[in-house]
């Protein structure tokens, strides 16, 4: 009778033991898996963040050569004007006798 008391005590003793271990296993893979889920957030984050600034770099960048190229087509502009108003002021005409 101590005999079996002794062993079904042991039997359940085992059970409850091998339950603790996988909770604590199981635990500790959560553990693991929320700081790399943290991580790769943070990484993820950190991207955004980057290419944000790139884009806002990649807009003033835009503007600034768009401002430039206005400015080039007005030189442009005057140039032309410019040489329209010489070849309006100079004489045409035959003037070798």
């Amino acid at each position: 009778m101590k005999l079996k008391f002794i062993l079904i005590s042991t039997f359940l003793t085992m059970f409850t033991w091998q339950g603790i271990a996988d909770a604590a296993s199981i635990s500790t893979r959560v553990r693991i898996l929320e700081s790399k889920v943290a991580k790769h957030d943070k990484q993820l984050k950190e991207s955004k963040k980057v290419q944000k600034q790139g884009e806002a770099n990649m807009e003033k960048s835009l503007a600034k050569m768009k401002a430039l190229e206005k400015k080039m087509r007005k030189m442009l502009e005057e140039g032309n004007s410019k040489k329209q108003q010489q070849h309006e002021r100079t004489d045409k005409r035959y003037a070798y006798p």
